[in-house]
């Protein structure tokens, strides 16, 4: 046999090529398959993502601000609360605390980073949970910026995708910057600068490491977890973050000490618009809203963002005006009478009361609560002597019969009244019990008694001593009964010379209405008088001409009320607010001028509204309070109108003036600015309603009802006063002026669920004891320590003083009455020594 030939048998070799190939060509399909599976996943996932706008074209919603004339911050306007921060004005310090906190590689990698989702991955699965994510700031800015907030796989992968072109189109401090502005921080803060101020109240460039790491941690959970909401975590985080911050030597042992030991102390949150100015900052915002809505979307670079709209609000002024109000408006609810306890308690919630109050006001003894603001407190213990009290479970006090006095029944129009003319209503009750008023478990609204009890309004000589209080210390906390008042309460003031509008209330409490009740129509009462008069002076018609004071009689129509049917002149009359010669001083107009000419007058003067002609319209017609105030404050300017406004300019974030209502009078505008503006604004001529002397006359004779007439109180403020009250069955005014303000004090019934006093004829509830003293505590403050200036003083041309004789309008041969006349108006005939002689039939004929 020869030799063996070892040969393979063909078969199996082409069997393992075969299935060598087979293989190749299954793993080449299946790596093309999955590259183009990836690709098509690619262009589907990316088919429809937003397209990534060039840095310089992006823009973010900002705040607008309204600030008071002296810069204090009266409220803000914006969808979401922003302040723009640029890249070269952004700290160092919060970049760093972000970046130890969201992405500590973030300048290693291009948009995801493998690491961090490794190092997620692994400490989720230790975990048994999601403990730690691994977004990047590229990935969150795409998440905020351009994609929604769901939690999916798909959602993720978008994600990534975008921020890898985010990458490639933008720098990483232009990332850095979109993101420290866009991110939300909770507490409606978006952007770091909101948090900082939000939280800490400081300006971003003030914070501390620890406030900075604090900011820098809540991206994690911003809707449930802040330094407000759980300062605690927060604390922890931030303690993590300032290590990490250690570690990579941005702060020294002596500074991470330091901030760690520090705690996490939120600013309480404030709501400037309700707490400082809330109708003024309101009425403003309606004015330049559509300025601030276009300003709102601003470029990152351009600043902060938004406008700035300077009010002409004096906020010192605002609050006092604020008070003087609500004053007026509880002295009068109090006169009232008592509604009743706004809640009533079981002893088993007493305790829980208590807590929850003492949260609420945030004191520790009674000694700090505010002295004019009112609190809730339960009545723990009844006696005829008074309340004891329970305020927090450290703060207890009493209540006693003299501070509480007022507080008889409530009442109001009986629902089923057939005659509400004719109804008589709860005024100046005098309680004698306490247990009258307030049961044990009433939750009642009280204040800090002051020095001395109110006064007493009874008229009775006598009433029996306030019983002594049993089982009360010396020491213990008196408190007076309080009342949520039910009249509201208007009050404006302007610079008559600017027509700046310092302050403006326009109710009792926004929280409860929001009605700028100065814009509200309501029936003026006398307050209207000195307007007609005026128009009389205007025609001709002497200060010292007499008319009849008997029964006036129209028709049907006769009016009731005074008592006094003394002939008197107009100058008299006015001073004394006397119905029956207004109505024929009324009746002397319109047959001097027409309708038309009088409703042209008061239009001039500012009303909106025309009058019809009716003599009734003499003693009150429709206007506003600051219609009136308006024209009050045209007498004030020496017949020069001006249109009372808020808006003192608006600004955009560059600085550039959007609207300028500066006056050249408002001693806040540079000299060449007010020289400039002196310039170009209308004449006196063009703006002039009356003459100077039209205006001396009214004026003057306005000054005599401040001194001799129905509003003679204002001789307390110590300066010369212009005004005119206004007395009806739902509306009490005073209207008047100074030197420096003219002012207008309003209080009546919003639903005229009763009236304003007692009875429709003798309601016992007058301009001068309602409306006044809420007009003086504000001037008073107003004017404070101001130079008493008497605009008065020096007639104008054209104008010639006489004493007139008030019984017969003749020049008076002794004493009389000194009244101002339009040159060669005057009476030239002299009053008869002896006796009175009667006017002129004529005359009385009105």
């Amino acid at each position: 046999m020869g030799p063996r030939l070892d040969i393979e048998n063909p078969r199996w070799r082409s069997a393992w090529c075969v299935a060598a190939r087979l293989t190749f060509w299954l793993l080449c399909v299946g790596a093309g398959a999955g590259i183009l599976g990836a690709a098509a996943a690619y262009l589907l996932l990316a088919r429809d993502l937003p397209v990534i706008p060039p840095f310089e074209a992006i823009r973010f919603d900002t705040v607008s601000r309204v600030r008071a004339t002296h810069g204090q911050v009266l409220a803000e306007m914006f969808a979401e609360r922003r302040y723009l921060v640029p890249a070269d004005e952004m700290p160092p310090l919060i970049v760093q605390a972000f970046l130890a906190s969201e992405d500590e590689r973030f300048f290693e990698h291009s948009g995801t980073d493998l690491r961090g989702i490794a190092r997620a991955a692994v400490t989720n699965l230790r975990a048994g949970r999601v403990k730690e994510g691994a977004s990047t700031i590229t990935q969150q800015l795409a998440r905020s910026l351009l994609l929604s907030q769901e939690r999916r796989v798909v959602r993720k992968v978008r994600e990534a995708i975008l921020a890898r072109r985010i990458e490639d189109i933008y720098s990483k401090d232009q990332i850095l910057t979109l993101y420290l502005n866009l991110i939300f921080l909770g507490n409606g803060a978006h952007g770091v600068q909101a948090a900082s101020r939000v939280y800490f109240g400081k300006e971003l460039a003030d914070l501390t490491p620890a406030e900075a790491a604090a900011i820098a941690v809540l991206p994690q959970s911003p809707g449930s977890v802040t330094p407000v909401s759980k300062p605690d975590v927060v604390r922890t985080r931030r303690d993590h973050v300032l290590r990490r911050m250690h570690l990579r030597g941005l702060l020294d042992d002596e500074a991470l000490e330091a901030a760690l030991g520090t705690e996490i102390l939120a600013i309480p949150g404030h709501d400037n618009l309700a707490e400082r100015a809330p109708i003024p900052a309101t009425e403003v915002m309606k004015e330049v809203g559509p300025l601030a809505r276009r300003a709102s979307n601003t470029p990152i670079l351009s600043g902060e963002g938004g406008i700035t709209a300077v009010a002409t609000i004096d906020l010192g002024l605002q609050l006092a005006a604020q008070q003087a109000a609500r004053e007026a408006a509880v002295r009068l609810a109090r006169r009232q009478g008592y509604p009743g306890p706004i809640a009533h308690l079981i002893a088993s919630r007493w305790d829980e009361f208590a807590r929850r109050n003492a949260t609420h006001l945030g004191v520790a003894s009674a000694s700090e609560l505010p002295p004019l603001d009112p609190v809730l407190a339960l009545a723990t213990r009844v006696e005829p002597a008074g309340v004891h009290l329970m305020i927090t479970p450290q703060i207890t006090g009493f209540l006693p019969l003299d501070r509480m006095r007022w507080a008889t029944p409530y009442s109001a129009f009986p629902p089923d009244a057939p005659d509400k003319d004719r109804v008589r209503v709860s005024l100046d009750g005098r309680l004698k019990s306490a247990a009258d008023a307030v049961a044990v478990g009433d939750v009642i609204l009280v204040r800090p008694a002051g020095a001395e009890p109110p006064p007493r309004r009874s008229r009775r000589s006598r009433e029996a001593p306030p019983p002594e209080p049993t089982g009360l210390r010396p020491d213990t906390p008196r408190f007076e009964l309080d009342v949520f008042p039910g009249p509201q309460a208007a009050l404006a003031s302007v610079d008559p010379r600017s027509g700046r509008i310092v302050a403006l209330v326009g109710g009792t409490d926004f929280d409860v209405s929001q009605v700028n009740r100065n814009q509200s129509v309501r029936q003026t009462g006398s307050a209207i008088k000195p307007l007609y008069y005026a128009r009389a002076y205007d025609a001709g018609i002497p200060p010292s001409t007499v008319l009849a004071g008997t029964p006036y009689r129209e028709g049907q129509w006769a009016p009731v009320g005074d008592e006094d049917s003394t002939d008197m002149t107009l100058y008299e009359a006015l001073t004394k607010s006397e119905n029956r010669v207004s109505l024929r001083v009324y009746r002397a107009v319109l047959d001097a001028v027409g309708l038309d000419g009088l409703n042209d007058w008061l239009r001039r003067l500012g009303w909106s509204r025309a009058l019809q002609g009716y003599t009734p319209e003499a003693l009150g017609a429709d206007a506003t309070p600051m219609e009136m105030l308006t024209a009050f404050a045209t007498f004030a300017n020496r017949g020069i109108t001006v249109t009372p406004h808020l808006v003192r300019e608006v600004r955009d974030s560059t600085g550039r003036l959007l609207v300028d209502r500066r006056s050249s009078r408002d001693p806040a505008v540079p000299l060449l600015d007010a020289v400039a503006r002196e310039i170009a604004s209308p004449s006196e001529d063009a703006r002039r309603v009356l003459t100077p002397q039209s205006a001396y006359l009214i004026a003057h004779n306005l000054r005599n009802v401040a001194e001799e007439g129905t509003g003679r109180t204002t001789r307390k403020l110590g300066r010369p006063v212009c005004g005119k009250t206004g007395t009806l069955p739902f509306d009490v005014w005073f209207i008047g002026w100074t030197h420096e303000l003219a002012t207008v004090s309003w209080l009546g019934q919003d639903r005229r669920e009763r009236w304003l006093g007692r009875t429709k004829s003798s309601g016992r509830v007058f301009g001068a004891d309602t409306a006044l003293p809420a007009w003086m505590d504000f001037m008073t403050v107003a004017t404070a320590e101001l130079p008493v200036i008497d605009d008065l003083e020096v007639p104008p041309e054209g104008i010639t003083m006489v004493d007139i004789d008030p019984s017969t309008g003749l020049l008076a041969t002794s004493g009389g009455m000194t009244m101002p006349h339009l040159s060669g108006t005057e009476p030239t005939d002299a009053a008869p020594e002896a006796g009175t002689v009667a006017a002129d039939a004529e005359a009385a004929a009105f």
